[in-house]
């Protein structure tokens, strides 16, 4: 059963990392041309990556509801500590 948690905790952080990575790369897009006015293909990709942000979150949001019906129905006690 610690491999099951492994994968869970390891799927979370990949979604943690697609977020982040897309949040800092728009920050930083936006920081890049803040005295500019932005060219339309940076502001989709701004775009395309705030859409990508929400989904990574989405996605770790079903991911946690996974998790929580795999441990009940294989009767994993999520209150143990992790080996």
């Amino acid at each position: 059963m610690t491999e099951i948690r492994e994968l869970f905790h390891k799927i979370g952080n990949l979604h943690n990392k697609i977020s982040v990575g897309a949040g800092v790369t728009k920050v930083e897009l936006k920081r890049k041309f803040k005295d500019n006015p932005i060219p339309s293909e940076i502001e989709n990709a701004i775009s395309r990556l705030t859409d990508l942000e929400k989904t990574a979150v989405e996605a770790s949001k079903d991911l946690r509801q996974l998790k929580d019906m795999v441990y009940i129905r294989m009767g994993i006690d999520t209150s143990k500590p992790r080996k």
